[in-house]
């Protein structure tokens, strides 16, 4: 934009025009940064100047040969009238009284036409001419003293002559009077009076008087405001050819401003402004050409025109031409180039240049990086009042570019962007005071500063708007005004704003279901090259519409989604082929997608990866593969990969601590399944350090969240008090929660104490009925039980037959119990060639030793033992580590129930000690026990085959015992006799 004075003071040109007004310019722009006025070059002499003005001149008679030579440009261009020829016809008519003739002679020999110049002979002539009322002398006798040279400047007499001029009827010279008077030349500013003098120019002919009138009706300066009339006189100005005026003509159709918008009309009056080289209109026509408004789009005349407007030093043209190069609009882009411009223009002073210059040097546009420079320029533009200038200060100030971080200075910035309705810096003032950076968090104004910036056209503050508003930051949740925002968000152009608003159509979240409406958002998101929308678009496809499936319609958004190495598009094309909803089954083709993603660190593929691997299908088996794919999911946080790597079957110790590893990740993540299972664990000490106080830790919070199997885990630690607690009521009562969920361990135990009249009442037939459930659910431990409760009479009559059923079912289920029982029934009655291999190495010395074949598929629990816990299948089958692990807890249940007395479990753990099963061998303290359970046996008057039984093994043992052992055994027995209770009723149970 130009900067001249209100209405500039003229030069020695065409006509005095020069009389520009500064705020009638800015207003008869289409926009402040658009179109500048133009102003006219000064003559490098004064010949120019007073050939033009005179030519303008009426002359009595204009076809006298000095009259001609009044023409500059028809004696400048003739080749055949010689200047002194001309000054000689002058100086002829002059003497013959012709008093135009006079002044031009004086003129001539003032400025050297035709001769050496002669300064006071011609001002001489002049002011004889002025003096005897020639207008012409008069109004050059004004611009003389007016602009000084010839004379001294003296605004007084300049003023005295033009009024005459004006007076004796010479436009230009009323319009040259209103430039003196508005510009306060010689008297104090007074703007009625010049309106007066440009309307009395106007009316005597002249076209930049009506121009100069025209801007200051516009303006209101001097006179009301009327931009109709304003329009008038610049109609006037425009059909009196001043270019001037044909520009403000133009501009005036094209804002539809005092007369109808009419494009047409405006590129045509600016269009003939152009072609008299009126720089303002060159810059604008090429405004007119990229646009294509009111003329053809026409990008390479655009760059001609703005061109030869910068060429004459028009700031607004030299930023535009860098725009040009910039965007690479009708000329190839150059960024260097641009720079340069976009320099120019600055160090005129154009705000908007100085603003695009420091973007050029911050982001590195045709140069280096100067953030130094950046902020220098970003400074100057944002003082000038550029909003944009002002938002990206403030950037810069809070992000520390060029200057140390200013958090507050950043903000009084923004806020003076916001001010101007700039909607990024009323988004960056939300996003402030949502995080509470540089000043306290407040969602409140967060949200009131995002509404606004969405207001303004700003996609991102109408995006946080929308989101606060569906979550209820700020204001309480309002889905409906939430996704309102959203959509005004994505109708921006925010792709992250349609991707939310399509997912939301689609599925109905917080918004009516319109797939209709989504699909068209996510679409709109996907095309813009958004990789989730393009992911979420396929996957719908593939769900939802069989026939876009088949196309390959969605097959292609996935693609899209994958070719930005987006990770779930991998596993979403491999699982579309995996299962067939790409219209077709290629496990193989799966694979290889899975493939592509996991090495592109999806979670999802790498865990698909393992289990492909893991099952062989569509690729060759490979456990080694499956596990490194899944440890590789499960280490970036994939949870069904730790699932995975959880019940993975161990092959070795270390893959047992590998295990529990991932256990406790999942159960540290407050999955009840996974603590129940870290629980066993360290129960048990496998893959982990035996730890039953962490044990009952696990436990505890598994059963606190409703799973049965650590309830039922939980009753047995507190009804035995492994684990630091002992309390039969509590026991009682998570066993019962744990049957109410159908666990047949917690029936088991439940059974348990009733039968005991441990935390609830003692009632045997209660504990018939619930080891019956248990029994049906599977437990052998409650089968085992029912076949002692036949045995002994107790809550059932005494039944050997059903007895035998008992322990034979409980025996095939892997109670430890019933196999003793039936191995020492047999041997009493001297079939032990019944016997299973299994039952035969509960026989110490029965002709071999079967510790090594001990437990070989040894797997029970018994009712007063740690119950089993009901696991995955996936974590089966259990290896032999953790076969050894459970043996020894088998063998520490087994002696904890040995020393209450139940004469079973004396055997049992007797058994274990002789072989070193589960416990480290002693055979001292292994015959010693089953010494014992022979003498609880022998004084129960049911339990007789039990002690016949016991006594062959005792027989058969003791002569394998040295003296010493044999010694030590015999006070080992006697110290149980004397430790160990031995009041119970019903032996065969540990019970009263």
């Amino acid at each position: 934009m130009t900067t001249n004075d209100n209405i500039a003071r003229p030069t020695l040109m065409h006509r005095l025009c020069l009389c520009v007004l500064l705020a009638t310019e800015a207003i008869a722009l289409p926009s402040a940064q658009a179109v500048p006025v133009a102003t006219v070059p000064q003559p490098n002499s004064p010949q120019p100047f007073f050939a033009a003005a005179l030519s303008h001149f009426p002359y009595s008679d204009p076809t006298t040969p000095c009259a001609l030579s009044g023409n500059y440009p028809a004696w400048a261009k003739s080749l055949v009238a010689k200047p002194a020829q001309r000054r000689a016809a002058c100086l002829k008519e002059a003497l013959d009284g012709n008093l135009e003739a006079r002044v031009l002679y004086g003129w001539m020999r003032l400025s050297g036409v035709g001769a050496r110049a002669d300064l006071n002979g011609g001002i001489a002539i002049i002011e004889g001419a002025a003096t005897d009322g020639s207008p012409m002398a008069q109004y050059l006798l004004g611009s003389i003293y007016r602009t000084g040279g010839a004379l001294p400047q003296n605004h007084a007499l300049a003023r005295e002559w033009l009024a005459r001029a004006a007076d004796n009827g010479s436009g230009d010279a009323a319009d040259t009077l209103g430039v003196m008077m508005i510009s306060g030349e010689g008297a104090p500013v007074d703007y009625a009076g010049a309106y007066a003098q440009f309307a009395r120019a106007a009316g005597r002919g002249d076209a930049h008087g009506a121009l100069n009138a025209g801007r200051m009706r516009y303006a209101g300066l001097g006179v009301p405001r009327d931009v109709n009339d304003a329009a008038a006189w610049w109609a006037r100005a425009a059909a009196g050819g001043d270019a001037d005026g044909e520009y403000a003509l133009g501009v005036a159709y094209l804002q539809g401003s005092g007369m109808p918008r009419d494009v047409d009309k405006a590129a045509a009056w600016i269009r003939d402004a152009a072609t008299k080289r009126q720089i303002n209109a060159q810059a604008m026509l090429a405004d007119l050409y990229l646009s294509g408004t009111g003329v053809p789009r026409d990008d390479a005349r655009a760059f001609a025109l703005m061109s030869a407007a910068a060429a004459q030093s028009l700031p607004y043209a030299q930023r535009r031409v860098g725009d040009l190069y910039l965007w690479g609009l009708g000329v190839k882009r150059d960024d260097a180039i641009a720079r340069q411009w976009y320099q120019k223009a600055a160090l005129e002073g154009d705000a908007y240049a100085q603003y695009s210059l420091a973007v050029a040097y911050r982001d590195g546009r045709g140069g280096p990086v100067d953030l130094e420079a950046a902020i220098g320029w970003m400074r100057g533009a944002a003082d000038a009042g550029v909003a944009a200038a002002q938002n990206d200060l403030g950037a810069m100030l809070q992000h520390g570019q060029g200057e140390p971080q200013n958090l507050a200075e950043a903000i009084a910035w923004y806020r003076k962007a916001a001010a101007q309705g700039e909607g990024i810096a009323l988004f960056n003032l939300a996003s402030l005071a949502y995080t509470g950076k540089g000043m306290p968090v407040d969602r409140a104004a967060a949200l009131r500063w995002a509404r606004e910036g969405g207001e303004h056209g700003n996609a991102q503050a109408a995006r946080l708007a929308g989101t606060m508003l569906l979550h209820g930051e700020g204001v309480p949740a309002d889905k409906a005004q939430g996704i309102e925002w959203l959509r005004k968000s994505a109708d921006l152009g925010n792709g992250d704003a349609a991707r939310e608003v399509g997912w939301q159509y689609l599925y109905g979240a917080g918004v009516t279901h319109d797939e209709a409406l989504g699909e068209t958002y996510l679409t709109r998101a996907a095309n813009t090259g958004d990789a989730r929308a393009q992911l979420l678009l396929g996957v719908y496809l593939l769900n939802r519409k069989p026939k876009a499936a088949q196309s390959g319609a969605a097959r292609e958004w996935l693609v899209k989604a994958a070719a930005q190495k987006f990770g779930p598009a991998y596993s979403a094309l491999g699982d579309a082929y995996w299962s067939g909803a790409a219209g077709q089954l290629d496990r193989v083709a799966a694979v290889k997608w899975f493939t592509e993603g996991a090495k592109s660190n999806d979670a999802v593929s790498q865990r698909a990866l393992c289990v492909a691997y893991w099952s062989g299908v569509g690729v060759v088996r490979d456990f080694g593969a499956a596990r490194y794919w899944c440890d590789t999911a499960a280490r970036r946080g994939d949870v069904p990969a730790m699932q995975l790597l959880a019940l993975d079957p161990p092959r070795d110790e270390a893959g047992e601590a590998a295990r529990v590893y991932w256990l406790w990740n999942l159960a540290d993540r407050g999955d009840a399944k996974y603590q129940s299972m870290l629980g066993d664990a360290y129960d048990l000490g496998v893959g982990v350090n035996a730890d039953l106080d962490a044990a009952t830790y696990w436990f505890r919070r598994a059963a606190a969240a409703g799973n049965a199997p650590a309830q039922a885990s939980l009753a047995w630690h507190m009804l035995t008090g492994i684990g630091g607690e002992h309390d039969d009521t509590a026991a009682y009562r998570w066993a019962e929660r744990a049957a109410a969920q159908g666990s047949a361990s917690g029936e088991a135990m439940v059974g348990d104490a009733y039968l005991l009249g441990r935390g609830v009442a003692r009632d045997s037939r209660a504990a018939k009925t619930w080891y019956e459930k248990a029994a049906d659910g599977g437990s052998a431990d409650a089968a085992s039980r029912l076949a002692r409760l036949y045995e002994a009479g107790i809550g059932a009559p005494a039944d050997d037959t059903q007895a035998v059923h008992w322990h034979t079912m409980a025996a095939a289920m892997g109670s430890s119990s019933s196999n003793i029982a039936l191995a020492i029934r047999a041997l009493a009655k001297h079939t032990t060639w019944q016997l299973t291999r299994k039952q035969l190495q509960w026989l110490p010395g029965a002709g071999r030793d079967h510790a090594s074949d001990a437990n070989a598929d040894h797997q029970d629990v018994k009712p007063l033992v740690r119950p089993a816990v009901e696991r995955d299948a996936a974590a089966e089958p259990v290896k032999k580590l953790r076969e050894t692990a459970g043996n020894a807890w088998d063998a520490l249940s087994s002696l904890d129930e040995a020393l209450t007395g139940d004469p079973l479990e004396q055997y049992e753990i007797g058994a274990r000690f002789w072989n070193g099963d589960g416990v480290m061998q002693d055979r001292a303290l292994g015959y010693a026990w089953i010494e014992m359970a022979q003498r609880g046996f022998a004084r129960e008057a049911g339990a007789q085959a039990y002690a016949d039984g016991t006594k062959i093994v005792l027989a058969r043992i003791a002569p394998l015992l040295s003296r010493e052992e044999a010694d030590r055994a015999h006070g080992l027995s006697e110290h149980l006799a004397g430790t160990v209770p031995q009041e119970e009723v019903g032996l065969l149970l540990g019970a009263k």
